[in-house]
């Protein structure tokens, strides 16, 4: 099965590009998770540089990725400097990674993002220093306003995250499988009280007895 390496770039003490309350660390980390449960749901083996919010350097993205033996390796950005779209960035002596870059701009047009087209990436560290087929993206720009109406939601970013994982899944000959449907929940109440003692009293009993339980106030 293929292995695949994520890189969320920034994170911890390096936000990346800020604007309006948007965070690129934060959009780069949404991204990747998506992503992730994607190609995990597709039998994929998936590498990350990080899952949560931690620094992240891209000398420690790197020997990560050198080290897990991936196939492929893809770093989530996001732009900033007043321009609009997306663009993806790749070795261009590599056929492979400029399928997939292309592959890229591909699903994330389906989303409804116009693309600044496929460029050069052979003096961007990442790039110049992974040793397997690797490309960087660059989904949208943060303080572009209009530009960030379509991924400066949660919701957004990890629309993002699937469109780069049918990327990748097509590019590694492995059929995209949409969700029939959501996983179904059943919630058991065992319980309502007017004291919050009491409720905390039963909480402290259910755990003890090995069971799974909050306290919610209505």
């Amino acid at each position: 099965m293929p292995k695949v390496f994520l890189s969320a770039g920034h994170g911890g003490s390096d936000p990346g590009a800020v604007a309006d309350g948007l965070y690129e660390k934060t959009i780069n980390l949404n991204t990747l998770l998506a992503c992730q449960a994607e190609l995990i749901r597709h039998g994929v083996t998936v590498v990350c540089s990080r899952t949560t919010d931690a620094e992240d350097p891209v000398q420690r993205e790197v020997i990560e990725a050198n080290a897990s033996d991936a196939d492929l390796a893809v770093s989530f950005h996001a732009n900033a400097g007043g321009g609009d779209g997306f663009e993806a960035f790749y070795y261009t002596e590599n056929v492979e990674a400029a399928e997939l870059a292309k592959l890229c701009e591909k699903y994330v047009k389906a989303l409804g993002q116009n693309s600044r087209g496929l460029k050069r990436g052979n003096g961007l560290y990442f790039i110049k220093n992974t040793k397997m087929t690797s490309i960087l993206v660059e989904s949208f720009f943060v303080d572009n306003k209009d530009d960030a109406k379509i991924g400066d939601t949660i919701s957004e970013q990890k629309a993002f995250g699937v469109a780069y994982a049918k990327a990748i899944l097509e590019h590694l000959d492995i059929p995209y499988k949409t969700k029939t449907a959501k996983e179904s929940i059943y919630r058991v109440q065992v319980g309502a009280f007017r004291s919050k003692d009491n409720a905390e009293k039963k909480l402290k009993t259910l755990k003890k007895a090995g069971h799974d339980a909050v306290i919610v106030k209505e």
